[in-house]
C-alpha cells in the first residue's frame, strides 16, 4: 500500500462551488478528448466523512450527491491559494476527481443540492459549511494496490 502523505484534520476540505463548477466543466470536456481518464479511485479520510454525514444532518439534507470533475493546473492553483485545507500535488492536473454534495427537499422537490450564499460581506476564500466536499487523495498516486478491485 502506498504511504499516506500527512494531513490536515480532513474536517474541512471543501472547496468553492465557483471551483466545483470549473471543476465538473473540465471532466464533462475531458470525456471527448483521445486522452481519457487515468484517474483509478479518490480515498476520502473518516473524519471528512463524517464531517459531511453531520452537516447533512444538521441541515435536514436527504442524501449525498456525487459530482465527477477534474483537476487542471489553473484550478490547482486556486484551491491551494484558498486558506484551508490540504493542497493539491501538481501531479494531480488532468486527473478526475468526485465532489460530495449535500442535498435536502427544497420547495418540494427533494434530492436538490443545497448550497448557502456566500454573504456579500463573506470574504470568497472562507469556508462555507455546505461548500462542496473535495481534496480526495487519487489513485494511481495514493493506491490500495491490494485491492481486489484495483486488479
Amino acid at each position: 500500500m502506498t504511504q499516506v502523505p500527512l494531513m490536515k484534520d480532513g474536517k474541512n476540505n471543501t472547496i468553492p462551488v465557483n471551483i466545483a463548477q470549473q471543476m465538473t466543466e473540465a471532466f464533462r470536456k475531458s470525456q471527448n478528448t483521445e486522452k481519457g481518464t487515468y484517474t483509478k479511485a479518490a480515498w476520502f479520510p473518516a473524519a471528512q466523512i463524517s464531517s459531511l454525514t453531520k452537516k447533512m444532518i444538521d441541515f435536514g439534507g436527504d442524501g449525498i450527491r456525487i459530482y465527477f470533475g477534474r483537476y487542471t493546473s489553473e484550478i490547482i492553483d486556486q484551491i491551494n491559494k484558498l486558506e484551508y485545507g490540504d493542497q493539491i500535488p501538481y501531479t494531480y492536473a488532468d486527473m478526475n476527481t468526485v465532489l460530495l454534495v449535500v442535498t435536502k427537499l427544497i420547495d418540494g422537490k427533494p434530492c436538490t443540492d443545497y448550497f448557502i450564499d456566500k454573504d456579500v460581506a463573506c470574504n470568497v476564500e472562507d469556508a462555507q459549511p455546505t461548500d462542496p466536499e473535495n481534496r480526495a487523495l487519487l489513485c494511481p498516486q495514493q493506491c490500495d494496490d491490494t485491492s481486489k478491485l484495483m486488479l
